[in-house]
Order: structure tokens, then C-alpha cells, then sequence
């Protein structure tokens, strides 16, 4: 049952459907020996927790209650209704609602008005839980019980962590024992809960099928055994699931927590009778109240014959799909006709059936999505083109979809290429179709697309059944008229494959550098991303699943400190800026270690080798420095010297932060929000109307209005926002806009990440004058963030019909120039070649290289480079320019015109020249270009990750290129390099 804790805050609350499998996979033997042996293992448990429910009262030393309808903060305030499903029952204490009846248990939910601070609800019921009583960590836990039956009845037996260790729901995990459907009586499943903080949670479960006779509503016994890396579900002793692949990342963490989180903590027990809800919807005419269940007894017990077993890490490795799947191509991708030739199926009306091998577009009447899907050549690559006339009301009002296969166990890359003509969004994600309810394998990936062709990606885990039907889905829709172009669209099998560790490391969510500095990720080891070294010393690291720190266990130090180290690489460290260390250390005896911050070698000690002297006892430890004014540097690495003395180390919580009070704005968007002045229409804003509100946006006489019928039961039942707003710490932003309404009301202004940590948060009334409103706040962290507009229930609802404007929405740097123009890379020249050949130079080979033979000259406004012969070599000939600035951490993009007098390839260089092997360092991946007779416009980024350097060279390679080497005429012209 799906029960959020959380402080949700601006958000809708969608729950989704029940995406369960029958138990299969065993025959009815195997099954049968199994049952078998789980009876005989019966045996092997030990009680040491029940409640029988024998007395006359129900025991509150073991039981406490949820209260109320709606899920409220600290202070009491109100933050959703029903419990984050939409329940309709109001929870009490009352005798009435939960009692002792002939040694049982009984919660009875019955039809009655009740009215509390936020509003009046019209069932009431009962949740009891052992919250702050009882909770444990592993076990059997026994539950027999009789349940209702009747459409919107939602009986749950289930367990929540007593301590939301990993984050907020679902990250620390839910494991529900048994929930049922009062309109299936046949019908109980067993699911878990877990991956990130919601919207990101995932869940995995099953059903089973009861006797036709014997239905929810007569007596079972339904058990759950949890050990560490396995649960089992039973109903009556019979085995119908195991489920032991899941995972848990919190929202500050580069990778998930070691597994088997987030099911290794402690967790207490939960039962309650719901009425209505996303589970079973709301009750209708045939529903009967009052209604109730009943508990006979719970019992927790704890192994006695035998340790719990230990946890087995799910094997890493490309999955084996089913015969009948969609099987991977040649080159290991699951997408069919990536190229476009197939016919794309349109799917227009409800209950068409997708094409299952290869493209649909989806634009269905009922979401309002209208547009047309084209093919379009894109630098000799074929792209599909997505021309919008309606966007409709949700992101799925327009879709690409193509079905594909993936395996239970598998983890997937997704990567496309995209652009548009205006910055808008688009959403990605990888789900199940209706016969799964929906279920999303993948998190919902919102990507910003820019008037660039770029190259997007993410990953996901497959932890659901294998489902050969998956979808891939781009959903275009809900975010202004703006077209999209997708092409080059990958999902491949990467299960197993190594991760970067050393890799350049961006900040953390919460501003720190270092990765795992916790020592609770990755695998059992808990050591990812740190790497471990002696030299001329005899120690070992490791971290126990108990303390969750790192112990260094030394036999013998060496001579230096340097000859036991630990230390993390990739380190993303920023020019002029202070930064702050902490960790916590101590030792089986008093001595020293060594700390600091060097280059990526350990060349260049940027903070000084640090002496620090710890203890047996546990104490955090600091030290500071600033980073020169010459140089950024992304693969810095945090040191620690180990060695060179005696007794063993422990660390634990490593923390960088930059502490600057002026942040580096060369890598900060002065303006992160786009089209505020509605210019381009909804491109780049999103919105959302929930199903209890009715709204049309749209942009209309160079602003945005809201037409609103109803504004719903939550301030963000009507919602407009603009996502992925780049945010950097400690900067001061402004914020302005214009607004009014047609009838008086109240809005609220929050500029929130996707934790729904608010940034920024403002009430405003709103009468029939626009009116200017103007604001500052400064970021705590660098972040993504989204500007919201909740326009849903205020304190003057119901407002009835009315229609609220907006323009003119500004969200700057304070004091950020007037405009933001993109910045030449100084040194480009002569790109217009309005200069004839000036500050452009070629080079024709070498007795290694092979000699080409030709000509460079300007005509008509363009550089023609005139080849009759060429070279051996790729890069011979070649036309470059040098002198060329590149700053280490800054993006670039790319953009020139070239076409050639016969079809060729053209290779495009940029890094820097050496005069010893290896002769040039390339600063962005090389680009192949397919040259035709067409004069064609092409353009790319990339992040310069090298130091920064004034002499940088950027190539046209026209020599001897397999495939593509005719000699020929070819044409450059509009070249340049601009600093993002």
C-alpha cells in the first residue's frame, strides 16, 4: 500500500497502477517441495513478538493510531489530503472504528460525516501501527486475518521503516505483506516500495489467486520471511513469491547505498482499513457499510536453527530475453529501424494497436495533442520531425513510442539526439503499457532541448519481470507548439558494465565534491569510488555492513605516510575559490595522518599536506584553502596519508564544500528561465491540471493565460512551471513578473527542486490590474530547480470560472547584464572568410603522413580548398587555426557551413598541438562529417575538461578518410567557436 511520509510540497500525487504478475516460473512438483520444505522450515522460527489480541482492550503499549485524513508537517500544517492516494476515510482512535471482539482484532470502516481543521470527509476508519513500540529488522511475520469485500474497500497488513534512514518515501522503502481489493475478493498481492524519494520510486510485487470459495473475506494466514537480500510471500503456507532485487539511492548520493538497502534497517507493522483511493477507486452503490476486518493474531519471529543467510548482490551481467522477445540488433540495440525507413504507425483514436516492431505517434483526441510526424536529413542522419499544432493538456498528449524488450535483472542506456527551434522540454521514460498499469521502469527523464543538436542519455534498472512489451516514450506534449527532431535513438543492455570512478565529478545536490564520502554505496564493499593503495607497507581497507565507516587495518606503515593512502579522484575544483574539508577520524592509539588536496598526479598540492593528529575517539576534523586565480582544475583528487606509523584508522562522513561568498560566474546562466515574455509561446513551460480541477493554458496576445472551470482541491491542482532551471550557490537571483486574474484570488510562487526543497516561496493576491512583483532570494546550493505557478485551491476557493495572465517572467543573476549574448572564443578569425584566406592556414603532409597536393583560396565569400591528390593520412591535408582560448570547465559550441564538389568525409579537430608524441591533445571527441554537394549547416558542443590553454587549435582534416576520401573540391565558410 503506498503510503507517502514525506513532506510533499507543490506536487500532485499520482500513484501508479498495481503492475503485478502471477506466480509462475515453477511446475506444480517443484512448487509442491517447495510448499513442502517451507512447512518443514517452520520449525527453524522462534517467537518473540505477538499480540493475540486475548484481552478486553487493544494494547497501547504495543499499538499507536495515524489520525486525520491528511499528511501534515512538523507544525501541524496541512500539506495533502487522503494520505497521498486520495483515500476518503478519516482515521480516529475511536472505539468504534477499532476494538476487541472475541479475541480479535477488529477495524470497522463505517459511512459517517466527520470534519476536522482542513475539511469534512464522509467515512471514517481506523490505522493502527507499532510506530515507536516495536520494529525489527528481518524475521517471519505472521498475520491471520478475515477481510472485507465491496468496490473501494482497501484492506493493508504492511511495514514502514521506523527511521527514514535513506530519504523520504520510497527511498527508505516499504514492504507491504498483504493488500487487497475489496472488488477482487479473489485477489491479495505482496509488493515492495523502494529506489529514490517520490516520483522516482519504484515498486515490484505479485498477486495471488485465492480458492474460487474461499475469497478475502474467509480466514487465511498470510506471512511474509525476510532476510537480509530475500523476501518471501505466503499465503496459508504456500509459497507465491520471492522478490530480492531492489535498490535505494538518496537525493544527495552519487550511486545507490549498498544493497540489500533499503531493506536492512528496522521496520514497524501497519494495518488498516482504507475507503477509496487509487487502489480500488471510491466506493459505489454496492458497497456495503459498516465494514470490517479482522486480525486473529500477529506474531513475529526470529530464526533459531540457523543464521540469517547473508546478502547475495543481484549478478551483474547482459540479461537472456525470452525466445519470443524483440532480440537485440547486431550493434546490441534494443530500438528497430533507427534510421526511419519503416513506415511510422499514427495511432489517432483510442484502442488502436501499436505497430510492435517498430515507430508510433501517438496523439490520442482525449488529451487534446495535434500535430504530424515527418522524416527530415540531418547532417546525412535521418531524424524524426514532430511539427505540434495543439500540445494538449498533458506531456503524453503527444508521444513516439516504440515497444521493447527488457529483461528482469538488465540495466539500460538510453541515448538520443534532439533538438528545437526554441528551448523547450521533452520527458523520457521507459514503462510498462495498460496491461501492466503503467508501471515505470525508468525514472520520468525531463530533458531541456536547445536550437542545438545535442546528445542526451540516462540509465535505469529493470527490477520488474521481464516484459517484452516495454515502451519507449517521448513525450512531446503539454509545453507550446515548438517542433522536436529525435534521432539516433539508442537503448542498450550496459548490465555489468564498469563504471568511470575516477571520472570528473560534478558537486553533489548538496554542495559536496566528494562522492560516497559516507562509505555506504556501491557494492558490499562500500568503497566506490575510492581507491586504496601501499607501497612498501603491509594494510588492507574495508567498511562492515554495522559502523558503516572505513577502517584501514595496518600490519605495517612503511616508511612514509604516502605508502598507505586512500583517496578520490575527479575532483571538479573551481579557479579563486575557498573550499572547506571535513571528515571524522580516530585510531586504536594516539598518532598522525596526512590530508590534503592534490592534482590529478599529485603534482600540485593545492591545500598543503595537512598533519592531523587523531585519537581513539571519534572527532571531526577541518581544514580550508583557496584555489589559485590561474587555473580550474577537474580532476583534482582528496588525499588521505595513512602510513608511516602504527595502529589502525578508521574515516568516515568526507565532506568538500566550496565555500565562496562569490560564486564562479562563468559557469552560471545569468538568465536560467526562457521565454518569459511568452515570445515563442509555451516553449519551454510545462503544466498540469489535475483530474479534480479543469483548466486550459495557452499563450494568447504575447502572454499566458489560464482559463480556469474549477480550481481543484489542491493549490496545485492547477499547475504552470518551467523546469530545469540551473541554479548556483550562493548567488543572489532576481525574480519578476506580471500578473492578474479576472476574480480575485491568491496564487502561490515557489521555485523548488524535485525533492520539493523550496528555494523560494511567495503568496501573492492577484486582482483584474497587472501588477509588477519583483523579488530576491539566494541559492544555498547549486541545483536544479522549477518555477511553479500553483494556481489550484487557495483561501478564496471556490473562486468559480476565471482567467488569470502572466507575462513578462524574469529570472536573472542580480545585477546580470541586460541581456546574455554568446561570447567569441578570442582568436577565431576570418570565419565569414570576408577576408579572403587571412588567419587560415593548411598544411599537406610529410614523408609519414603521405603528401597531398592542392590549393586553399577564398571565392565568393568562401574558403575552397582545391585537392587533387591526397594524402596517407587522415589529417593530411588539413586547414586549422591556432591561437585559439579555451577555458578548462567551459562549453563551447561549434557551428560552420561545408559541402564538397563530390560526396566525402571531412574530419573536425580541436585540442592542442605537442611537438612529441602523442603530436595533439583533443579537447572534444573527433567529429566525422559526411560532406554532400549541399551547402549544410553543422554544429556540436563540448565541455573543455583539459587545463585552460591560449593556444588551441581547431583542424579540418580532408586527407585519406576511409570512405570518404575523394579528392575534391570543398567549401567552408560562417566557422565559429562560441563560448556557451
Amino acid at each position: 500500500m503506498k503510503k507517502t511520509l514525506t513532506i510533499l510540497l507543490s506536487a500532485m500525487i499520482v500513484i501508479p497502477g498495481a503492475g503485478f504478475a502471477a506466480s509462475k516460473g515453477q511446475s506444480a512438483n517443484e512448487l509442491a517441495a517447495e510448499n513442502l520444505k517451507n512447512k518443514q522450515n517452520k520449525s527453524e522460527w522462534s517467537l518473540v513478538w505477538s499480540d493475540e489480541f486475548s484481552g478486553s482492550k487493544i494494547d497501547r503499549s504495543k499499538w499507536t493510531y495515524d489520525i486525520g485524513n491528511w499528511i501534515v508537517d512538523e507544525d501541524g500544517n496541512g500539506i495533502t489530503s487522503g494520505w497521498g492516494n486520495n483515500e476518503k476515510e478519516y482515521y480516529t482512535d475511536s472505539n468504534e472504528n477499532a476494538f476487541i471482539d472475541d479475541g480479535k482484532l477488529v477495524i470497522k470502516a463505517k459511512k459517517e460525516q466527520v470534519t476536522d481543521q482542513f475539511g469534512s470527509y464522509e467515512y471514517t476508519s481506523a490505522k493502527l501501527k507499532t510506530k515507536g513500540l516495536f520494529s525489527k529488522k528481518y524475521g517471519r511475520y505472521e498475520i491471520k486475518a478475515k477481510l472485507p469485500v465491496g468496490k473501494g474497500l482497501w484492506p493493508a497488513i504492511w511495514m514502514l521503516p521506523e527511521e527514514d534512514k535513506y530519504g523520504s518515501w520510497a527511498a527508505s522503502g516499504e514492504i507491504d505483506i498483504m493488500e487487497a481489493w475489496g472488488s477482487r475478493p479473489n485477489t491479495v498481492a505482496g509488493t515492495i516500495h523502494y529506489g529514490e524519494g517520490w516520483p522516482n520510486n519504484k515498486h515490484t510485487g505479485k498477486e495471488f489467486m485465492l480458492p474460487e470459495k474461499r475469497g478475502i473475506d474467509s480466514w487465511h494466514t498470510y506471512a511474509l520471511e525476510w532476510e537480509p537480500g530475500e523476501l518471501r510471500w505466503y499465503v496459508d503456507g504456500e509459497l507465491y513469491q520471492t522478490q530480492n532485487k531492489w535498490y535505494s539511492k538518496g537525493k544527495d548520493n552519487a550511486a545507490n547505498y549498498t544493497y540489500p538497502a533499503p531493506f536492512d534497517q528496522e521496520f514497524y507493522l501497519v494495518m488498516n482499513l482504507a475507503v477509496g483511493g487509487w487502489f480500488d477507486g471510491n466506493p459505489d452503490e454496492t458497497t456495503k457499510f459498516p465494514s470490517q476486518m479482522e486480525i486473529d493474531y500477529v506474531r513475529v519471529y526470529d530464526l533459531k536453527k540457523r543464521d540469517y543467510r547473508g546478502a547475495v548482490e543481484p549478478a551483474a551481467g547482459p540479461v537472456v530475453l525470452p525466445s519470443d522477445a524483440k532480440q537485440p540488433l547486431e550493434d546490441g540495440n534494443l530500438i528497430y529501424d533507427q534510421n526511419y525507413q519503416e513506415t511510422i504507425t499514427d495511432v489517432e483514436q483510442p484502442g488502436e494497436e501499436l505497430n510492435p516492431m517498430y515507430w508510433n505517434f501517438v496523439h490520442l483526441p482525449e488529451f487534446g495533442g495535434g500535430g504530424s510526424l515527418s522524416v527530415e536529413d540531418i547532417n546525412g542522419t535521418n531524424f524524426a520531425r514532430t511539427d505540434i499544432t495543439n500540445p494538449g493538456s498533458q506531456l503524453y498528449s503527444l508521444q513516439m513510442i516504440q515497444n521493447i524488450s527488457l529483461g528482469n535483472g538488465g540495466k539500460y542506456k538510453v541515448s538520443f539526439d534532439a533538438k528545437t527551434t526554441a528551448p523547450r522540454n521533452i520527458m523520457v521514460k521507459v514503462g510498462a503499457g495498460a496491461s501492466r498499469g503503467w508501471v515505470k521502469y525508468s525514472n520520468e527523464e525531463m530533458f531541456n532541448l536547445t536550437g542545438e543538436l545535442q546528445s542526451y542519455e540516462f540509465t535505469f534498472d529493470m527490477l520488474n519481470d521481464t516484459d517484452i512489451e516495454s515502451r519507449l516514450e517521448f513525450n512531446l506534449g503539454g509545453n507550446g507548439t515548438t517542433p522536436v527532431w529525435i534521432g539516433n535513438v539508442k537503448v542498450e543492455d550496459i548490465t555489468g558494465a564498469p563504471v568511470d570512478e575516477g571520472a570528473a565529478k560534478q558537486p553533489l545536490a548538496n554542495g559536496n565534491h566528494v562522492y560516497n564520502g559516507t562509505f555506504d554505496q556501491g557494492g558490499l564493499d562500500r568503497l566506490m569510488f575510492w581507491n586504496f593503495s601501499v607501497n612498501d607497507a603491509v594494510a588492507t581497507a574495508s567498511v562492515s555492513e554495522q559502523t558503516r565507516e572505513l577502517h584501514v587495518e595496518i600490519e605495517d606503515g612503511g616508511a612514509e605516510p604516502k605508502d598507505v593512502q586512500m583517496n578520490q579522484k575527479g575532483i571538479y575544483l573551481v579557479k579563486g575559490n575557498d573550499y572547506k574539508a571535513t571528515f571524522k577520524a580516530r585510531a586504536d592509539e594516539a598518532r598522525t595522518i596526512q590530508a590534503g588536496i592534490l592534482n590529478k598526479d599529485g603534482s600540485v598540492d593545492y591545500s598543503g599536506m595537512q598533519t592531523v593528529e587523531i585519537t581513539s575517539s571519534m572527532e571531526e576534523k577541518t581544514f580550508e584553502f583557496t584555489m589559485g586565480e590561474e587555473i580550474s582544475d577537474s580532476q583534482a583528487q582528496i588525499v588521505f596519508n595513512l602510513g608511516a606509523g602504527t595502529g589502525d584508522v578508521y574515516l568516515d562522513d568526507v565532506v568538500l564544500l566550496k565555500t565562496s561568498d562569490i560564486p564562479d560566474y562563468g559557469n552560471t546562466d545569468l538568465y536560467p528561465l526562457k521565454n518569459g515574455d511568452f515570445t515563442h509561446g509555451l516553449s519551454s513551460w510545462g503544466n498540469y491540471v489535475h483530474y479534480d480541477a479543469s483548466a486550459q493554458i495557452m499563450a494568447e496576445n504575447g502572454e499566458i493565460k489560464v482559463a480556469i472551470g474549477n480550481e481543484g482541491n489542491e493549490t496545485w491542482s492547477v499547475l504552470l512551471e518551467q523546469a530545469n532551471l540551473s541554479l548556483s550557490k550562493g548567488v543572489t537571483y532576481e525574480l519578476s513578473f506580471a500578473a492578474r486574474s479576472t476574480k480575485e484570488r491568491e496564487a502561490e510562487i515557489t521555485i523548488e527542486n524535485a525533492q520539493y526543497t523550496r528555494f523560494f516561496s511567495e503568496a501573492i493576491a492577484l486582482s483584474d490590474q497587472m501588477q509588477l512583483y519583483t523579488y530576491e532570494f539566494n541559492m544555498p546550493v547549486d541545483d536544479i530547480a522549477s518555477f511553479k505557478v500553483l494556481l489550484g485551491k487557495n483561501g478564496l476557493s471556490p473562486i468559480g470560472s476565471h482567467d488569470v495572465f502572466m507575462d513578462d517572467v524574469v529570472l536573472k543573476v542580480k545585477d546580470a547584464p541586460a541581456q546574455q549574448e554568446p561570447v567569441s572564443t578570442p582568436g577565431i578569425d576570418n570565419g565569414t572568410i570576408s577576408d579572403g584566406t587571412t588567419s587560415w592556414s593548411s598544411w599537406w603532409g610529410d614523408q609519414w603522413s603521405g603528401y597531398g597536393e592542392g590549393t586553399v583560396t577564398a571565392e565568393n565569400g568562401e574558403l575552397k580548398v582545391a585537392i587533387s591528390n591526397i594524402g596517407n593520412a587522415s589529417y593530411s591535408p588539413q586547414i586549422y587555426q591556432k591561437g585559439l582560448l579555451f577555458e578548462n570547465g567551459s562549453s563551447y559550441t561549434v557551428e560552420f557551413d561545408a559541402r564538397a564538389d563530390m560526396p566525402r568525409k571531412m574530419n573536425v579537430n580541436i585540442g592542442k598541438e605537442l611537438t612529441v608524441d602523442p603530436w595533439f591533445v583533443s579537447y572534444m571527441p573527433m567529429k566525422t562529417i559526411n560532406l554532400t554537394t549541399e551547402m549544410t549547416r553543422y554544429s556540436f558542443t563540448f565541455v573543455m575538461n583539459e587545463e585552460t590553454y591560449d593556444n588551441g587549435k581547431m583542424v579540418f582534416e580532408l586527407g585519406n578518410i576511409l570512405e570518404g576520401n575523394a579528392a575534391t573540391n570543398i567549401y567552408l565558410d560562417n566557422i565559429s567557436i562560441k563560448q556557451n
